[in-house]
């Protein structure tokens, strides 16, 4: 295989460190300005301030609001602070996610988000409204890990995923987020190292740094899930206190591991008693006429604690979550009624009623069938649009279109750019915790291809293709 030429902006930042350490910039120094940059090494203005932002992120400089950018002590090599040290690395994440996160001035391709017109919100308003008119105390009323009709529904509703949850193993959640973070102070202490598959979920790794944890990111099996292969080799290496893992529907393309190598990994959790947090956000999507299994089903051992959530099918508004665990059921109560908010009784009993009923089927099944609709629109116009070589995984569930851009194309650098004309996407960096996803991006169906999103998809294209190098790197792009 043929290796990656650096990015451009890689190549000047390295030039500008060699000038730090030679002392062309002394400490407390005014480095030249952007646009003298420019000239003085032929790049864009993009390139510049990537390159820039690089050495600032690795502490080589330091930016000064209406003076521009100065060297700090102590100039480290920036080989050893771009081969993400921690601080460089959090430094990097900082500013990978402020640029990711959604602006009221631009207009997301990236976010997961459903319209209102997916959503089934009428159905939610008839049954909100009939269980107000019988008890209008729900609305003063919360709950530490859900009602025994609720967790009933989730646990019968588990026969479809090939599971047998028992409703005392189930406790329910304000969502994904409060899932995972409940799993990971139960089974890790600050200092311990979290195996998670690599492109991670989006929450894991800010929910690994913020509780003191390591992040160990491991590649995914060729069809999805955590390599059971990579996962044995790491435990060779060092002690895991947990693994996490997206097996019910990949975090970025919803592919889903097949049944061999869901086996191998859950034999491999057994032999060495290693905990696996599952998530699970897209699995209900899956537009075939099988649910996909997830690696619940085949974990003989209780190892694997399955976070649900019911984000992406009923909106922010309805979007509890749960975690299904015999094994932890007892501790995850405990923790979720010291540290949890009280969860709104009013949504636990509607979320009850609309499993219970038929309305949940039907609205999943339109769903389902909408999304796939848009999923094939939006990856026909990524063809058409995009440079010549560029990559679109789309698996087995969900609504996610995973794009790999051709060499010498950086999404960042991309982003920084269609944020100036008012669109942006989910950048492939803000799911790793190094470099090595930087040409990718997340795109979302969430949405009809309208025309402004047309729109959007083609002058993402067009950035892009401006962003191709000259040279052996730039075959691929037209």
């Amino acid at each position: 295989m043929t290796s990656r030429r650096p990015h451009r902006y890689r190549t000047l930042s390295s030039a500008l460190a060699g000038a730090l350490r030679s002392g062309r910039y002394p400490p407390g120094s005014r480095l030249p300005s952007v646009r003298q940059l420019c000239d003085e090494h032929e790049a864009s203005l993009a390139t510049v301030t990537h390159a820039l932002h690089e050495l600032e992120d690795a502490g080589l400089i330091e930016a000064r609001p209406r003076q521009g950018f100065f060297a700090r002590a102590a100039a480290a090599p920036v080989a050893a602070a771009v081969a993400a040290s921690p601080i460089a690395l959090a430094g990097r994440r900082q500013r990978v996610i402020a640029l990711a996160a959604s602006r009221d001035d631009c207009l997301s391709l990236g976010h997961l988000a459903l319209p209102p017109a997916l959503l089934p919100l009428a159905a939610l308003r008839r049954l909100a409204t009939r269980q107000l008119q019988a008890d209008a105390s729900l609305l003063g009323t919360g709950l530490v890990f859900g009602s025994d009709a609720l967790r009933a529904q989730l646990a019968r509703r588990s026969a479809a995923l090939g599971c047998r949850f028992d409703p005392e193993h189930i406790v329910v959640t304000h969502g994904e987020g409060e899932s995972l973070q409940l799993c990971l102070q139960l089974l890790a202490r600050p200092g311990d190292v979290i195996a998670v598959t690599s492109p991670a979920p989006l929450r894991a790794l800010e929910l690994i740094a913020s509780l003191g944890l390591r992040a160990l990111a491991l590649p995914s099996s060729a069809d999805g899930g955590l390599c059971a292969a990579a996962l044995e080799q790491a435990i060779r290496h060092g002690p895991i206190a947990a693994c996490i893992t997206a097996t019910g529907g990949s975090a970025v393309d919803g592919r889903v591991p097949g049944d061999a190598a869901q086996s191998a990994l859950a034999d491999g959790l057994a032999r060495h008693a290693l905990p696996l947090i599952e998530l699970d956000m897209m699995g209900e999507l899956h537009p075939g006429l099988r649910r996909p299994r997830p690696l619940k089903a085949v974990d003989a051992d209780d190892r694997v604690l399955y976070c649900g959530s019911f984000a992406c099918i009923t909106g922010p508004g309805f979007s509890l979550g749960y975690v299904a665990s015999g094994r932890h059921r007892l501790q995850l109560r405990a923790a979720r009624a010291v540290h949890g908010e009280l969860l709104p009784a009013l949504t636990d009993r509607v979320l009850a009623d609309f499993l219970a009923g038929e309305g949940y089927e039907r609205h999943l099944r339109r769903l389902r069938r909408q999304l796939k609709t848009q999923v094939d629109d939006w990856r026909r116009a990524v063809l058409q649009h995009f440079p010549r070589g560029t990559r679109i995984g789309i698996g087995d569930c969900g609504y996610a279109l995973w794009v790999e851009l051709p060499d010498g194309i950086d999404a960042l650098a991309l982003l920084e750019q269609t944020r100036e004309q008012g669109y942006s996407f989910v950048p492939g960096a803000v799911f790793a915790t190094g470099t090595h996803y930087d040409h990718c991006l997340r795109l979302t169906a969430a949405h009809p291809l309208d025309e402004t999103r047309q729109a959007g998809v083609r002058l993402l294209g067009q950035i892009a293709s401006t962003l191709c190098k000259p040279g052996p790197a730039a075959a691929a792009c037209p």
